[in-house]
């Protein structure tokens, strides 16, 4: 029986945001307009190096080494032979300016002997890789929002620091200037969003300006308005603030306005001369991203560095910096140039708080369609090999119990684990059935699931016997009203020899496949034996893709990527 040739995968979310980092883009200003729109996957996460001296990051063998606090501090006329590498996780919308700013700390002679190495973060990937027992934790971390921090605390038990913020920027409509020049005066919020030709709005449960616009905008609706408004939003909603601003670049003229910070409207612009847009306020005001460097730095000489680069962030040079990509600092006031044409002048208001944007991701979830995922781990004997100080099943463990405490409650889990014979005559163990997180009892029968990984390792890999068995039980348990996904994390190869073959899992596989009830499998593989080939054409047969994770800093992006990363087009989920 022949299968139809399943429909092209939805990029998501966060594998278009994260193709390219702020950095990647910075160097690369005369590619981005075809970057943009030929996004490929194997820039995910590009790393800037700054004044010379290069950074290993995490090595899959090997752990970070120190260098004593006195190497920080040496004299302004000694030159600095060896630097420390000093890692910064930063939002996407203040790297271009922290990149600006370190580079030029670094060219002072009184800096501290340091490369400040900037990463640009999406706030799940930062959830996941501020796990306690994550290889290549940043010693510093700037997010765009409080409440991102108060999350990364719930959910990986960072118990970060509160910090107060060195620079903001106000969140803004980005409009074409013909549609700006049609509108009667300042609108207020809820002409913005339940007129008819509301703005599009980003994902609030992963960007900030759809955060801060939901929560915003949500105590203006009616209970009436609100059941009418936020399904058409959320319809509507784009992947992340990159995607909006490619598809205003590709037809300004059809292109809806979006919420953005003013820092990437004016960056926007600067890259795009020719496709500038303007920012138009709401009347009532509007809240803004809040730039803060919380300290996760675990040895003496990385948290020197990161309070030193913290003291520079206040200062009037500084300050300049932040201006000049359209920041504002909180220590020295400036005044930000708007662009011709905007309407209403920039009024910061009152940040929403957490209990506003729970409410507000509550009332979004409820109009989306939510998940339902069998996770199946690898339990091998491989996956005790060494990294660093840690075993590959404990960074795994970690982050997986980290992503399903950010995962939403009503989404619907089951969580396998798989080595050969570990289920007796199967090589496959259900260590928590597919049920709903909302339910206390579930979710705490998950945790326990993902808890006792490291209980159950041991044996070769039975990896194909395994996909199949996963695929039927979630076809067993279709879920219409929902994305319907496997995802397979592995170290290895198949090595059951009683096992079926690859050609005979993809026989099955098309032979149950039900385009109309589309199922994802998405394949993650960990370091360098396994089978990259194998696993993709798994997943590409199957609505999904394989994601490489050489080392382990690569599980933060792989399991926000499939954990998350899921899309629905033409009343199909995948």
């Amino acid at each position: 029986m022949s299968n139809p040739t399943p429909p092209q995968r939805p990029v998501g979310p966060y594998e278009k945001s994260l193709v390219e980092s702020r950095a990647n883009r910075k160097a690369l200003e005369a590619k981005i307009a075809a970057a943009r729109r030929n996004r490929i996957i194997a820039a995910v996460l590009g790393v800037v190096l700054l004044a010379g001296a290069g950074l290993g990051g995490f090595i899959w063998w090997r752990g970070r080494e120190s260098t004593p606090v006195a190497a920080l501090t040496a004299a302004p006329s000694k030159s600095c032979p060896d630097r420390t590498p000093v890692s910064l996780w930063v939002s996407e919308a203040a790297q271009p300016a922290v990149l600006a700013l370190a580079k030029e700390y670094q060219a002072d002679p009184a800096s501290p002997c340091v490369d400040y190495v900037v990463r640009g973060k999406a706030p799940i990937e930062a959830m996941i890789g501020l796990g306690q027992g994550q290889p290549d934790r940043p010693d510093g971390w700037i997010p765009d929002s409080p409440r991102w921090v108060e999350r990364v605390n719930e959910t990986a038990k960072l118990n970060a620091k509160p910090a107060s913020a060195f620079a903001k920027s106000p969140l803004v409509i980005a409009m074409d200037p013909k549609q700006a020049s049609t509108l009667d005066g300042q609108p207020k919020w809820l002409d913005l969003v339940a007129s008819d030709n509301p703005i599009r709005m980003s994902d609030p449960r992963s960007t900030t300006a759809g955060m801060l616009t939901l929560a915003s905008a949500l105590p203006k609706l009616s209970a009436e308005q609100g059941r009418v408004v936020i399904p058409k939003l959320a319809k509507g909603a784009a992947p992340s603030i990159d995607d909006l601003f490619g598809i205003y670049d590709a037809t300004p003229d059809k292109a809806p306005a979006f919420p953005v910070a003013e820092a990437d409207l004016i960056d926007h612009n600067r890259i795009f001369p020719d496709h500038k847009m303007v920012s138009v306020t709401p009347s009532e005001g509007t809240p803004a991203f809040e730039f803060s460097l919380v300290n996760v730095a675990t040895d003496p000489v990385r948290d020197q560095a990161v309070e030193l680069l913290r003291a520079y962030l206040m200062t009037p040079r500084a300050a300049s910096i932040f201006a000049a990509y359209g920041i504002r600092s909180t220590a020295v006031p400036v005044t930000m140039p708007t662009p011709q044409g905007s309407v209403g002048e920039v009024k910061i208001g009152d940040t929403p708080d957490a209990a506003a944007v729970t409410a507000a991701t509550n009332v979004w979830q409820s109009a989306t369609t939510d998940f339902s995922i069998l996770s199946v781990f690898d339990v091998s004997g491989s996956m005790k090999d060494k990294v660093g100080n840690t075993t590959r099943v404990a960074i795994t463990q970690e982050a997986a119990g980290i992503a399903l405490a950010a995962l939403p409650k009503t989404t619907k889990l089951g969580l396998w684990a798989f080595s050969i014979g570990l289920g007796g005559s199967v090589d496959y163990k259900e260590l928590a059935p597919i049920g709903r997180l909302d339910d206390d009892s579930h979710r705490a029968q998950a945790a326990t699931a993902v808890a006792s990984l490291a209980q159950n390792v041991g044996g070769g890999t039975g990896l194909y016997d395994t996909i199949w068995a996963a695929y039927q039980k979630v076809k067993s348990q279709y879920d219409p009203d929902r994305v319907n996904a496997v995802v397979i994390l592995t170290d290895g190869r198949n090595d059951d020899p009683n096992g079926i073959s690859l050609e005979q899992l993809k026989a099955n596989l098309r032979a149950a496949s039900d385009p109309n009830k589309p199922i994802a499998i998405t394949t993650i593989g960990i370091g360098p034996d396994v089978d990259p080939n194998a696993l993709t054409q798994i997943s590409k047969m199957t609505y999904s893709d394989f994601y490489a994770a050489p080392s382990p800093a690569d599980m933060t992006t792989v399991l926000a990527r499939a954990l998350f990363d899921h899309q629905c087009q033409n009343g199909r989920c995948v």
